[in-house]
């Protein structure tokens, strides 16, 4: 058997073992029978995550304590992430759903969304012109009787966690970039997720980290 052949049987069973070793089936479709209309957009679908840039900043910002440990595991977690993880974006109506492992673990969520409207941006008179607006709006609500339209809930119902994952947090829909303000394990995080060239890409940043943000880049899935 030459040398060859065994540095190559070698890496094969080491990109095996991670896929396996982490393989979970993929939850079933949380909207599999949605009859509302939905406006497609280049962010639905299935992704698998393709490569991870600055994942120290993202472990660095989770990490109880630093250490050997530690710092490995900045090296060895994105080898394994990048060979298990998907990430799975749908939407029925106003809802939206959002489904990623981390290795053998789902974390499912629902929420509601709503696309900003088109505003102009006046900077004169522009508190007069709301005010007027508003006191308009407000004759025209008691002459027709028209109900209030109910506010957005921005929060995000997690169907399916980790029980020891204390996740908490609010899903915005702007164009096409969704937004995800909150908190993990006691951590505050900012994540946008957008199209860029084909690719879907999520960007996360912890308020208190000076060490940048990570991003998580995926492509379509097969």
């Amino acid at each position: 058997m030459s040398r060859g052949f065994i540095i190559f049987l070698t890496s094969l069973l080491i990109v095996l073992g991670a896929r396996f070793s982490t393989y979970a089936p993929l939850p079933a479709e949380v909207f599999a029978d949605c009859t509302s209309p939905v406006n497609e957009n280049k962010l639905q679908g299935l992704w698998e995550l393709d490569r991870i840039n600055n994942y120290q900043a993202f472990n660095q910002a989770l990490a109880e304590e630093s250490g050997f440990v530690t710092t490995l595991q900045a090296y060895i977690y994105p080898f394994v992430l990048e060979r298990s993880q998907l990430y799975r974006i749908e939407q029925c109506g106003v809802e939206v759903a959002l489904t990623v492992n981390d290795l053998r673990e789902w974390i499912v969520a629902k929420g509601t969304i709503e696309e900003a409207d088109i505003q102009v941006d006046i900077q004169d008179f522009k508190t007069e012109l709301k005010e007027s607006f508003d006191e308009m709006m407000t004759d025209v609500k008691d002459a027709l009787a028209i109900e209030e339209k109910p506010e957005i809930d921005k929060s995000l119902k997690f169907i399916r966690k980790a029980d020891d994952l204390d996740l908490q947090a609010e899903l915005t829909f702007s164009g096409e970039e969704l937004k995800i303000f909150g908190s993990v394990n006691g951590k505050n995080f900012r994540e946008k997720i957008f199209y860029d060239s084909g690719e879907l890409v999520r960007e996360i940043a912890f308020v208190d980290s000076d060490s940048g943000s990570t991003d998580f880049i995926y492509r379509r899935y097969p």
